[in-house]
């Protein structure tokens, strides 16, 4: 435990610490997968997003795109978002690493 702190002290900078590392993981792969779409209009591309989503035992963090109907034929075709998040897998892996050493 870090000197001076109580458990909930740590527990809440260790939770946004993850918090963090999630959003810098999403944007990786959000900006990548942008890059791999297929465009034609743009409006997929430009639909794609990350959010967070917090409970009181986890945090979740999802990329996507919300709002075009065609986003889920398009990826069976092109996995673009599988392939970014497969693309930064090991920094990802890194980044949740130095969180939990800190």
């Amino acid at each position: 435990m870090a000197k001076g702190k109580t458990i909930a002290e740590v527990k809440k900078e260790m939770r946004q610490k993850a918090i963090k590392a999630l959003e810098e993981s999403l944007l990786m792969i959000e900006a990548d997968a942008k890059l791999l779409v297929g465009v034609k209009t743009a409006t997929l591309k430009r639909s794609m997003t990350h959010n967070i989503e917090e409970t009181e035992d986890k945090i979740k963090g999802e990329v996507g795109s919300y709002g075009v109907d065609y986003a889920y034929y398009h990826s069976l075709d092109n996995p673009y978002l599988e392939d970014a998040r497969d693309m930064n897998l090991e920094a990802i892996r890194r980044k949740i690493k130095d969180v939990l050493q800190e």
